[in-house]
């Protein structure tokens, strides 16, 4: 692990002189970062958060290298160090773009572009809220791939398309996975996803911009047969689409999602309303979302936690009060709907003829009270 941080740090400071070599006009380097606080009302882990004052949950810093090869061809490279991983420095995105006269195509590692903040999810300073509704970010946690796409512009009257493919192949990296509690074999497995495609469409009209996204893939053999009875060779969809408003003062947010895999692991249902309104410097917001699994009856005796929904409800405000930089505060309220609310840890075991077995929950809901100081540069 310290070998690779070693490499990706002399890597980030050479840029800029491999880039003088060439010429200095041709190289943008830009920052973002956030400094958070949150604490959880109980220790399940909604949003990361436990019963106890956390500063590294929603804190960390990222660099973004754009170099110019020509007036065509791009170079984009962007290093982030989150504190949810002790700040270990990785490669986010890192793509070669190529303009044509029609459009786009691009190469590399880059964004699975399957919501509305999908470009931007490590950037806080982009969008009001402190984190965008894990009720539907949370169940597609592939933040990136490795392949192509095409980004592909039609103007219709007054209005914008924009359509784009994409193929190649992700996975759920160790340090995203969080199946099961930390003594199971399945906590913290590399999970590769193969042949994986897609479409996304963006509409821009106006002070609107609508959505939509579709992906599949096959999740590939873990070589923990606890997990690749559940997972392995079987095929994953996922679809959303959303609707956004902004005309500078009214901000309505509206995302939805859906997520299915072949055989036993559960299917999920997202959806997620935010209404803010800016006043000044400062704009108040509210929202709520639910998740909940659609396919609990075909899953009868699977092995399965068989229903897991959840309702939560967050209020907070933004204030940008400094140029490139906006103070967050958020509070929120989850009810677990009589379930399990989608959370290992909510399970409550107990031993049943020498079998650990869960008998019930722990918590009915959680409440998270949190803080960020967001910024760019």
């Amino acid at each position: 692990m310290k070998k690779s941080t070693t490499a990706i740090l002399v890597a980030a400071a050479i840029m800029p002189a491999c880039a003088n070599a060439a010429t200095m006009d041709d190289l943008r380097i830009s920052g973002f970062g956030s400094v958070g606080v949150g604490i959880s009302s109980n220790d399940i882990g909604f949003a990361g958060y436990e019963d106890t004052v956390n500063f590294k949950q929603d804190t960390l810093i990222g660099l973004q290298f754009d170099f110019n090869i020509n007036n065509k061809a791009k170079v984009t490279t962007q290093l982030v160090a989150d504190g949810r991983y002790d700040f270990e420095p990785t490669i986010e995105v890192a793509y070669l773009s190529y303009d044509l006269d029609t459009f786009t195509v691009r190469g590399g590692k880059m964004r699975t572009q399957l919501y509305m903040y999908s470009d931007y999810l490590d950037v806080g300073y982009a969008y009001p809220m402190i984190r965008p509704s894990l009720e539907i970010y949370e169940n597609l946690i592939i933040s990136n791939y490795t392949g192509f796409d095409f980004l592909i512009p039609f103007t219709i009257g007054e209005s914008t398309l924009q359509l784009q493919p994409f193929a190649g192949g992700s996975q759920v990296e160790e340090r995203h996975s969080s199946l099961g509690n930390e003594s199971a074999p399945t906590f913290g497995v590399k999970i590769e996803i193969d042949n994986l495609w897609g479409m996304t469409a963006h509409w821009y009209v106006a002070d609107w911009t609508f959505r939509a996204a579709y992906s599949q893939g096959e999740i590939a053999e873990t070589g923990v047969p606890e997990m690749d009875v559940l997972v392995a060779n079987k095929t994953s969809k996922f679809s959303s689409a959303g609707a956004q408003y902004n005309n500078g003062q009214f901000l309505l947010n509206i995302e939805a999602m859906s997520m299915t895999l072949d055989g036993p692991y559960p299917d999920n249902l997202g959806l997620s309303a935010l209404l803010g309104y800016q006043f000044g410097s400062f704009m108040p917001y509210a929202s709520i979302s639910n998740v909940h699994t659609t396919d609990d009856v075909d899953r009868a005796g699977a092995g399965i936690q068989q229903s897991s929904e959840r309702m939560t409800y967050s209020i907070g405000g933004r204030w940008d009060f400094a140029k490139n930089m906006a103070l967050k505060i958020d509070a929120t309220y989850s009810d677990f709907c009589d379930t399990y609310g989608g959370f290992e840890s909510n399970f409550d075991y107990q031993n049943v003829n020498g079998n650990i077995v869960p008998v019930g929950t722990l918590y009915d809901d959680t409440f998270v009270y949190s803080m960020s100081i967001d910024f760019v540069f």
